[in-house]
């Protein structure tokens, strides 16, 4: 390490104010506070100059701060940190040939599904979302998996609000949707049938890190017409193996039911 003479105090703090909310998610500026042993003021400086730069956001609960996928559009950038897509992204393209449709990779952020990776189908007629593009969190299969994988305070925050209806299919009652979401993590898949889009079905699996969350998820989407219900039950084990070889690579020990 190099002497502590170079370092700049407010800049230290900045940063540990950052990782400090990376770690625990949307934190409030008397729990950072608290936890880092750093006065209000100082702290609310931080958190300011941050969300200046985009790399955290305030709530609609004023106070409260959580981060942004910023620091991941920085990390895309340097090669050294693209391991995890770099595990991702064959498994992905075995997906994609397997089945003749497209593949994708997803996190979660602020109640949305932000698309990170995707293999495309070679078919003319396929699903097609860009890298970076972010859609609706519960009428997603992507969405679905990683809603109910998430702590119940956090489902609660992510899922407040009208769960707008996209096609007839979408689930818009609050009930029904907590039920589908507990199907979900009992059988450690999520189907999307033509709820975004009609004329689209998509099955996705969770990607767990070595703390045992649900970090990711991938998915496989296409046309209807080819992603039939039989197609989708074919493809249950082996998205699961999948998500078990790519979550191992990441450090999980937690496995997707079988």
């Amino acid at each position: 390490m190099r002497d502590t003479y170079y370092l700049t105090t407010s800049a230290v703090k900045i940063f540990s104010v950052f990782e400090h909310v990376c770690a625990h998610g949307e934190q409030g500026v008397s729990e950072i506070s608290r936890t880092l042993k750093l006065n209000k003021s100082n702290t609310h400086r931080a958190l300011a100059t941050l969300e200046n730069l985009g790399y955290v956001r305030q709530t609609s609960q004023k106070g409260r701060y959580f981060p942004t996928l910023k620091i991941f559009s920085i990390a895309s950038q340097i090669p050294t940190l693209l391991l995890p897509i770099q595990i991702i992204h064959p498994v992905l393209e075995e997906l994609s040939r397997q089945y003749g449709e497209t593949g994708n990779l997803a996190v979660l952020e602020a109640g949305e599904v932000v698309y990170i990776d995707k293999v495309e189908s070679s078919e003319t007629l396929r699903m097609d979302l860009a890298v970076g593009r972010k859609v609706p969190a519960h009428c997603t299969a992507l969405g679905k998996v990683l809603l109910a994988n998430l702590p119940v305070d956090r489902l609660q925050k992510a899922t407040k609000g009208e769960l707008t209806r996209y096609t007839k299919k979408t689930i818009t009652d609050e009930r029904q949707f907590q039920k589908e979401l507990e199907k979900v993590n009992r059988l450690g898949y999520a189907i999307d049938d033509e709820e975004l889009n009609l004329g689209v079905r998509c099955i996705a699996v969770p990607l767990y890190g070595h703390k045992e969350r649900a970090i990711a998820a991938i998915s496989v989407a296409g046309p209807s017409v080819r992603m039939t219900v039989r197609k989708l039950k074919q493809m249950v084990q082996p998205l699961k193996n999948a998500s078990r070889q790519i979550s191992y690579q990441l450090g999980a020990h937690r496995q997707p039911c079988d």
